[in-house]
């Protein structure tokens, strides 16, 4: 009986202590840590947004690894140094703790836009690191989580947005500059075979062709989109506008069908020409709000005055620097160095065996005059100029074909191969994040 007792003593004490132990586990309090940055790949000095998601948290501490911490909830922070930071939030909840950590990429970034082929591939987006030359493809759909749907032929960084001139499908469409989500629909009404784009205030310009330009040279025209109300109004421009400028209160287009370039008064838009040796291209500011042109040679506007051209915007007059070859590529085709003192020219003429290689000029800003040896040359596919301006490199984009994936090749200021990374199909072009 004695040991009957005892049993059941024993037997009762389990069963408290197995119902004390699950009524411990239900009333355990749930947390769990979770969060979200305005952007993972930020710039030195630039804000970034952590927005603090976690379930059940009563307190949190944020470790951003660069020696400083917080315990706001959505916290505002800079990196004043370049490298990769490991970001820690650590929530609680009666002494229940759990933590989550995500690497932020802090540098000086660029977006390499690849146009992408003629049989259905469309434009996707290289995130650029400029300090380590480092590349990261298809960076829009990660960050989107969908592919773009048209062939950007120029992308355009304004007000903390980023707009893509659209071809099939035409449109303009944007995402935001720093974390690069389109968060809206495309703009298509009035907009038919978009090529480049300028801002000026709250309104942005974009160069239409209208259509098939080649047979009607009338159709082409200006779109004049307000930024606020996405209205389209029209600026009838016959000759094919390409490259656009603003400069003292007028904005300049360069005709790819006619031998001029079109001044638009923006106050009256009243249209005047300057007359031009050859069609144009592709423009590029200087300090002083002046211009430089690419005058070129194409198959249905034959020149054999192709070069460069300098306008002053005060008197709209024009000095031309011939230079043969001069490439008929519609972006990227002059680019400035860091100090403004050479301007890199693209030129492009075929080998014997009908290959299309590529070269780089530099003329000099100073004596108006090129260089008498090319900066680079030999270079099959050029496809694009761009210039670094923390270390005054020069990026060539290059194309094997329409099909296969493109590179960047990086060269010193003295024209010596530093590196190449591979791209999308057809990289044409690098955008600075602002």
């Amino acid at each position: 009986m004695k040991n009957y007792f005892y049993r059941m003593l024993w037997a009762s004490l389990a069963l408290m202590l197995v119902f004390t132990s699950c009524e411990d586990d239900e009333e355990k309090p749930v947390v769990k840590a979770q969060f979200e940055a305005s952007s993972f790949a930020v710039s030195v000095d630039e804000e970034i947004q952590f927005t603090n998601y976690s379930v059940g948290a009563t307190a949190q501490e944020w470790n951003f690894g660069d020696g400083t911490t917080s315990m706001d909830e959505n916290p505002v922070h800079t990196f004043t140094e370049g490298g990769k930071y490991t970001v820690k939030l650590v929530v609680e909840t009666k002494n229940v703790v759990d933590s989550v950590q995500k690497e932020i990429t802090v540098s000086e970034f660029g977006y390499v836009i690849n146009y992408g082929g003629y049989s259905g591939e469309k434009t996707t987006i290289s995130l650029y690191d400029k300090i380590t030359d480092e590349i990261v493809n298809g960076y829009y759909t990660m960050v989107n989580g969908a592919h773009m749907v048209s062939n950007a032929q120029y992308a355009y960084n304004y007000k903390g947005s980023v707009y893509f001139m659209g071809n099939n499908v035409d449109q303009i469409y944007s995402v935001d500059a720093n974390s690069f989500k389109q968060t809206s629909n495309g703009i298509t009404d009035g907009i038919i075979k978009p090529r480049y784009c300028v801002g000026n205030e709250d309104v942005l310009y974009v160069s239409c062709w209208g259509g098939d330009i080649w047979t009607d040279e009338s159709l082409s025209y200006i779109a004049k989109i307000d930024l606020n109300t996405k209205a389209v109004e029209k600026i009838d421009l016959a000759g094919g506008p390409e490259g656009l400028a603003i400069a003292n209160g007028k904005l300049y287009a360069a005709l790819n069908y006619e031998a001029k370039i079109a001044v638009i008064d923006l106050a009256t838009e009243a249209i005047s020409y300057i007359e031009a040796p050859a069609v144009s291209s592709y423009f590029v500011k200087d300090a002083e709000n002046n211009l430089y042109v690419s005058l070129v040679s194409t198959y249905s506007d034959y020149s054999d005055q192709d070069g460069i051209g300098y306008i002053n915007t005060t008197t709209d007059e024009m000095v031309t620097y011939g230079l043969t070859g001069v490439s008929n590529s519609y972006v990227n085709i002059l680019q400035p160095n860091k100090d403004f003192s050479k301007l890199y020219v693209m030129t492009s003429a075929y080998d014997v065996n009908w290959n299309l290689s590529g070269a780089v000029a530099v003329f000099d800003i100073a004596s108006k005059t090129f260089e008498n040896a090319n900066f680079v040359e030999g270079v099959s596919g050029l496809n694009g100029l761009g210039v670094n301006s923390l270390t005054d490199n020069v990026y060539c984009f290059v194309s094997p074909s329409t099909t296969q994936a493109g590179k960047v090749v990086v060269y010193d200021s003295e024209g010596v191969k530093v590196k190449e990374v591979n791209a999308g199909i057809a990289p044409m072009m690098m955008m600075d994040i602002e």
